[in-house]
């Protein structure tokens, strides 16, 4: 049936009220003609309305289907668009930059005992002395300042008639168990003169000297101070990290090295970055 048909049909009653119930735009006309009371006596029911995909703008024209907005892609509110500073990264630049710094101004030793001096104390001292009497030549070796289970030895040359004829070559060691060590040999001579040279060593190691004649005895070498220690040397030089605990990796603190400055500027331009970052 046509549009005109049916409109024809509504107007004289001859239309089935199927077809009212079929056609939304014709029950609309018929409702506005009869009413909805003489369409729900005459058995007419009100079109089922199709699911709504958008919303209906009238236009004059039945109405213009606008697409609902969807929700996925709206975007998140203001305040969760803005990005947060990386706060745990400024504070980890900025302690690696104070670590630095601090290094360079004071020294990370003043503050952590990282650093371990030299075996040989710096109060160690050795000297001898050498007399003869009635034909025996009397040598003794005094040592002060010695370090504690430690390993020194004293070895010795000793002869006579100006050092023309050799009397004996020999030492002695020993394990420290006291700071102070006199010990004393003695030699029968018929030639004077007699002179001796002596060394003495710590672990091995040759760290000073006492040699003389019998009337005129002198010191040849005795131990000195050893170079500064970690007291003096608080700077940690980079470069030397993995051996931190040897006074070679230290150095005086108010002075930087290269490295120093390097971290210095990438640690300053990092920590700087991150607190202008943007929002």
């Amino acid at each position: 049936m046509s549009d005109s048909d049916k409109l024809k049909g509504l107007l004289d009653g001859s239309i089935e009220p199927s077809e009212i119930e079929e056609d939304p735009a014709l029950y609309s006309m018929a409702e506005r003609i009869y009413g909805r009371d003489a369409l729900e006596e005459m058995g007419v029911s009100r079109p089922a309305k199709p699911k709504s995909h958008g919303i209906s703008v009238s236009n004059g024209n039945g109405g213009v289907v606008l697409p609902e907005a969807d929700d996925a892609l709206e975007g998140p509110p203001d305040i969760l668009t803005k990005q947060r500073k990386p706060i745990f990264s400024i504070v980890i630049s900025l302690l690696c930059l104070s670590i630095v710094a601090s290094n360079v101004a004071i020294g990370i030793g003043s503050y952590v005992p990282l650093c371990q001096d030299e075996v040989v104390p710096k109060d160690l001292a050795y000297s001898s002395s050498a007399t003869v009497n009635d034909g025996n030549l009397l040598i003794s070796w005094t040592v002060t300042g010695m370090n504690i289970s430690s390993n020194y030895s004293i070895s010795w040359i000793v002869s006579e008639n100006g050092s023309n004829e050799i009397v004996d070559q020999g030492g002695s060691s020993w394990m420290a168990g006291e700071t102070v060590r006199i010990q004393t040999e003695n030699w029968m001579v018929t030639k004077p003169p007699y002179t001796y040279l002596s060394v003495l060593s710590l672990e091995g190691v040759a760290i000073a000297y006492s040699n003389g004649t019998v009337g005129d005895v002198s010191t040849m070498a005795d131990v000195g101070d050893s170079g500064d220690g970690c007291d003096d040397n608080t700077r940690l030089l980079w470069s030397e990290l993995p051996e931190y605990n040897d006074l070679s990796s230290w150095d005086e603190a108010g002075t930087g090295g290269i490295i120093d400055g390097a971290l210095m500027t990438v640690f300053g331009l990092l920590t700087l970055r991150l607190m202008i970052r943007k929002r």
